[in-house]
């Protein structure tokens, strides 16, 4: 490959030759160390590490039943990875193995993004840059980092999408086994969305290509009906486990949450909110974007960012396919999930390869003419890193200022710094020492040729998200977690059920039910004679005077401190009958 002006000549021996293993390093590398650093501390990721817990503790690895009672909202695959990543180190599941099948499939996707791209005619450069602003926009890495579905269905939902784009350059010849395990492992992810959007994105794509209708349909029907067998094996299994309630559940959180029937509101958000999200998600990349827009009409690349009305569809369907295919993702992906009232950032997860591709050259361009956004863009990433650099030597060094903290919420960020201060080992040290020397060596390179400025300022982006990752994070977000309630309940209660009333349905104690090995039982479900259990303050003012003829109630510890999960200070009474 010749040498490009991007990057000094002798950077193509490394960057170059050993392209896809520094992809893959540079993934593992700013995700595998720091997995198990962060506590869980919202209800989301235990909920979904306790069906591992289940399925381990139980053998039912179709539909466990956790916290006494409730039966997966998802499908199984997440938990299957967890429990199986748990036993291969040592069978217990921790946060590392149950956020490990994100990180990994992060990786993966990050590597694939990059072969997709350079295996279609795309400028290998390009691909790299490519590759590094999508691991390292911000919903993208929060979600590599969670116990959540979503980078896994992320992972096999790109994967059909890129491997039915395969099976067109192949001039649809055979049948796409690949595609078809890829839908199959984003249905068993879930559900049925993981078949319908990749054909539907790329049904749009072979039409706008060209290829007959007729046999858009039936090539990708085919596929879509050989994705759903290994799928259907296990929603046979858990119909035959679980009955009308697993239904009920299943065409809730598929049908209900895209038709807006579901019996209650969830993540109800107005349509611009993708949008936001979007930019947001794309942070701290768009931040580039922003500061450009102020000399585009020097730089000339409009004919790049815009359509002129007149002629806009001819030129589009002339692009070259992969980049006519790439917009199409974008569009159709974005445009599927603004029809449902419920919306989350997590959705448009998909789309993100597909936008970092397209920011990659967006910002060659920039380099190439010269523009001053660069330089402005290096500052802002650099300050950034810098003051944060600054702000943790001040609580590390004993310097904050607790008295500048007012509020109702004063106690809880006190108790943030303090879990920062704590947090201050060697090896936090030492990220967030990096990160801060990194910018110094950008900013070092300030007035140099913006072609070395650029891939500085995306190493900065990639030191400070280490830091973050290995030492802002956890530090901070230590202190919102229910562990230590969870703790000390474990020495009250050592073994045996601990029982729980939460007032709100959706509501459980997640992530004590976690810390205790699954032993967090809701109260109503057995009606016990004694024992301990939690519960907050807002739902014991009206269920305890309720069940005062009944039980007596002891209180062993008032946990001053909202609830990660139930967002209430919560109490840990004995009870027993009332004599």
């Amino acid at each position: 490959m010749k040498n490009s002006t991007l990057l000094p000549p002798y950077a193509d021996s490394v960057w170059m030759r050993h392209s896809t293993l520094m992809v893959f390093l540079e993934g593992a590398l700013l995700l595998l160390p720091f997995l198990g650093m962060a506590l869980f501390h919202s209800k989301g990721e235990p909920r979904e590490a306790i069906v591992a817990v289940s399925m381990l503790q139980s053998g039912d690895w179709i539909l466990p039943v956790s916290n006494g009672d409730v039966i997966p909202y998802k499908p199984p695959l997440l938990a299957w990875c967890i429990a199986l990543l748990s036993l291969l180190f040592g069978g217990e599941v921790t946060e590392y193995t149950s956020r490990m099948p994100s990180a990994l499939a992060l990786i993966g996707l990050t590597v694939w993004t990059f072969r997709f791209y350079i295996e279609n005619g795309g400028d290998r450069r390009r691909a790299m840059y490519s590759a590094a602003i999508f691991l390292t926009s911000f919903e993208v890495y929060r979600a590599g980092m969670a116990c959540r579905v979503d980078m896994l269905l992320t992972l096999f939902m790109v994967g059909s999408f890129n491997t039915l784009y395969n099976y067109w350059r192949r001039g649809l010849k055979g049948f796409p086994v690949a595609a078809v395990l890829m839908m199959s492992g984003a249905m068993l992810t879930k559900g049925p969305v993981g078949v319908l959007l990749p054909c539907g994105v790329v049904g749009v794509f072979m039409l706008i290509q060209g290829v007959p209708w007729w046999r858009v349909i039936s090539r990708l029907g085919g596929a879509a009906i050989g994705a759903l067998v290994i799928p259907m094996i296990w929603y046979v299994g858990a119909y035959a486990k679980g009955g009308e309630a697993f239904l009920d559940l299943a065409y809730e959180e598929n049908i209900g949450r895209l038709t807006g029937t579901m019996s209650y509101e969830s993540h109800v958000n107005p349509w611009y909110y993708n949008i936001l999200t979007v930019v947001l998600g794309m942070l701290p990349y768009t931040l580039l974007v922003l500061f450009s827009l102020f000399s585009l009409r020097r730089v000339k690349v409009w004919s790049e960012v815009r359509f002129h009305v007149r002629g806009w569809w001819r030129r589009f369907r002339a692009l070259d396919p992969v980049e006519c295919f790439t917009w199409v993702c974008i569009v159709v992906v974005f445009v599927f999930y603004c029809i449902p009232s419920s919306k989350r950032s997590v959705y448009l997860l998909p789309i993100y390869p597909f936008i970092a591709w397209w920011l990659s050259g967006y910002a060659m361009r920039l380099v190439k003419s010269g523009s001053r956004s660069i330089s402005v863009y290096m500052w802002t990433v650099c300050l950034i890193a810098l003051v944060a650099y600054a702000a943790y030597v001040v609580v590390q060094c004993g310097w904050f200022p607790f008295s500048m903290l007012h509020g109702r919420h004063a106690l809880e960020n006190a108790m943030m710094v303090t879990s920062l201060y704590n947090h201050g080992g060697v090896v936090q040290w030492i990220c967030v020492s990096l990160s801060a020397v990194m910018a110094a060596v950008a900013l070092l390179l300030w007035r140099g040729p913006k072609c070395k400025a650029f891939p500085a300022t995306l190493n900065t982006i990639w030191m400070l998200y280490v830091a973050f990752g290995g030492a802002y994070q956890p530090g901070v977000v230590n202190a919102k977690s229910d562990k230590p309630m969870a703790d000390a309940v474990a020495k009250v209660q050592p073994e045996g059920p601990i029982y729980a009333h939460v007032s709100t349905d959706m509501l459980r104690f997640f992530t004590a039910d976690f810390y205790t090995g699954d032993r967090v039982k809701p109260f109503e479900l057995t009606n016990p004679g004694s024992g301990v259990m939690l519960i907050g303050v807002q739902d014991a003012r009206t269920w305890l005077p309720e069940h005062a003829d009944e039980y007596e109630f002891e209180l062993l510890k008032h946990f001053k401190k909202r609830s990660c999960d139930v967002r209430q200070d919560v109490l840990m009474l004995r009870f027993g009958p009332k004599e």
